[in-house]
This record gives C-alpha cells, structure tokens and sequence, in this order.
C-alpha cells in the first residue's frame, strides 16, 4: 500500500492523465446508456406503466398495439372468464404554441392507472392527466387543452414516463374516452390461470401476447437500441484494449526499478498487490467523477431530452469498468512476476 501511493505521488501527472482518459471513457458509456435508456422508454414507458406481463390485441397485427382494434364481441368473449381490464386508444393532437403534439390518449380501469407524480388522476369526464415531458411544452397542472375533436380538458396531474413510440400519452376517465374517437386496443390481463389462457386462445379474432413482445413490436424500438447497445459494447471493448495498454506500458516503463527492487529482496507479490492498488485507486477516482458528473447533467438536462440514468445502470458500469481495468492490468502482473531481477538490472 505505501509503495504504491509513494509511486502514485511521484508521478503524479502521469497518473491524472491515466485517470483523465478513464473518466472520460467512463462518462461516454455512461452518457450513451442514458440516451439508450430515455429513448428506450419513450417507446415502452407507456406499457411499463400499466404494469402488467399480458395483453389481449386483436389476431394477426403483428403485435402492434397501435393496429390492434377488438370488437365488442371480442371483447365480451375474454371478458366473461377472466379479469381483463379494457384499453382504449383514441390518438389525438394538442396545440402547443405555433406547433401541434400528437397525443395517444389512453383509458383503462383504476387498478392500472399509471402513477402520478404532480396533481391527481382525473375524476371527472373534463380532466386529463399529461406525461410529464409536456411541461417543457409549458403546460402546467389547471390549464385547459383542446383535442382534435374539439373537446376541451383541463389538467388534472402529470405522470411520469407515459410515452408509446415517442407519443407522449395523456389518461382519462373511461366514459370521457367514449366521448372521442376510440377503440378498444387491447385487454390488460393480470394473473390468468391455465383455464383462462385456454379460453382467450379459444377466442376468435385475438391472441395473447406478453409486454416484452408488445416492446419488440414497437418499429422504432429495436431500430434505436440494437445499433446504441452496440455503439455501448464497442466502448467497453475500446476501453479494455485502452486501459490494458496504459497499464501494461507503465509497467515496462518501471522494468528495472522492478528489477532493483526485487534484487534487494521485494517479492512478487508485493509489486502485483502494490499495482493492483494503483488500478483500484485509479479507476474507482475515474468512475466516481464520472458518476457525480453524469448525476449533475441528470439534474439539469431539459425533461424533454430522452435521457435517463437510474442507480442499476450506474452500479453496472461502475462494476464492468472494475473489470475491464483488472483485466488490463492482469497483463502487467504476468510481466511482474516473469522479470528477472539481473536482466532488468543490466537492460537498464
């Protein structure tokens, strides 16, 4: 311990610059894995919040809630032996401004209401509750909006993440949704027994799906998080190639003072422990910076930008980047331990 935080003093600039590089390739994937994670929920969010792991849509639409439309019949059939809870949709557009927002207006039953993070739920025909990113449109909980069908609502709360395909989602009562034109997307199905499962897939007309194939069906999904999740590996792989080059030159570098130090009787494990050291101090300062300025640019960064950073993404990278540097500086211990204290000596 003393020999390294001695080395790490000693040069000291050296070891900024090491640290300098980490922290920026530490902020990078981190940066990126939350521009993947909001876009991500501005697909699914919608879904997520109706926390539920099925769905009832209508047959052969490819799962594409936004295509699914049940019939009352439908309907009725799934209804009459389950617990299915209705899902309407009616797509509307508010104006913001000079500008118009497609809005998915969406109604289902009490129990799956999503959370509500400012105001109340609506409990009247006339409110509305917004996702939470239109504030940065300037609408605010007591204003009044009007839909494309001329019906005028007034801000009853915000709920956080409500979003389907980049739509920001709005809820109301069931009766109001009535009142517009709207379709019953889906049934939310909660704990379904055998004998339940049996009889919506007996059912004409409609399949059971799960919420993660309702996510995949979602186009823009998968066409952003397969080339982002990938943009994120190749990080990973360029910060182990850097981070093992880094330590393994600095290793070299210090090939005969090695070389002394185990001539005048330092053992192996000693130098191994003491570099493990330097690694572990080196990258947990990088991380950590990286962390406290990713949380600051959390804070500050506008509502409507897709970004979103949670405490398992943090805690996952923090433990990959722990491994990538112990992985590089595997390499250097290996040269440690196979130094010759006279060759090194007499190289020098």
């Amino acid at each position: 311990m003393k020999l390294a935080l001695k080395e790490l003093k000693f040069y000291k600039f050296k070891y900024i610059m090491v640290t300098a590089i980490l922290f920026l390739l530490a902020f990078l994937v981190l940066f990126v894995s939350a521009l993947a994670q909001g876009l991500a929920r501005e697909n699914i969010s919608g879904i997520e919040a109706l926390d539920s792991e099925y769905f009832v849509i209508e047959e052969d639409v490819e799962n594409d809630l936004m295509r699914s439309r049940l019939s009352e019949d439908q309907v009725d059939a799934v209804e009459v032996t389950t617990s299915a809870t209705p899902l309407k949709l009616s797509m509307q557009k508010i104006e913001s401004g000079d500008s118009e927002i497609s809005l998915l207006i969406a109604a289902t039953d009490q129990s799956k209401q999503p959370a509500v993070k400012e105001g109340s739920f609506p409990k009247s025909q006339s409110e509305l509750l917004l996702n939470e990113k239109l504030k940065a449109e300037g609408f605010s909980v007591g204003d009044d909006v009007t839909l494309t069908d001329e019906q005028t609502y007034e801000v009853s709360g915000f709920a956080e993440d409500i979003m389907f395909a980049h739509n920001s989602m709005a809820f109301m009562t069931p009766e109001a949704i009535n009142e517009l034109d709207s379709r019953t997307a889906a049934l939310i199905i909660g704990d379904s027994s055998e004998a339940e499962r049996q009889t919506i897939e007996d059912a004409s007309g409609v399949a059971m799906v799960s919420a993660s194939e309702l996510k995949n069906a979602v186009p823009s999904y998968q066409a952003e998080q397969q080339p982002l999740n990938l943009m994120i590996v190749f990080l990973f792989v360029i910060s182990a190639i850097v981070l093992a080059a880094f330590f393994y030159v600095i290793t070299i570098q210090k090939t005969s003072q090695f070389g002394i130090l185990k001539a005048i009787g330092t053992s192996s494990r000693t130098l191994a422990v003491s570099i493990l050291i330097q690694v572990i101090l080196i990258t947990l300062t990088g991380v950590v910076l990286s962390l406290i300025s990713i949380s600051v640019i959390g804070m500050i960064i506008p509502i409507d930008m897709p970004f979103y950073l949670n405490t398992n993404l943090m805690a996952l990278v923090s433990a990959l980047f722990l491994v990538v540097a112990f992985i590089g500086a595997g390499l250097s211990l290996v040269r440690v331990i196979r130094i010759d204290p006279l060759e090194a000596i007499s190289s020098e």
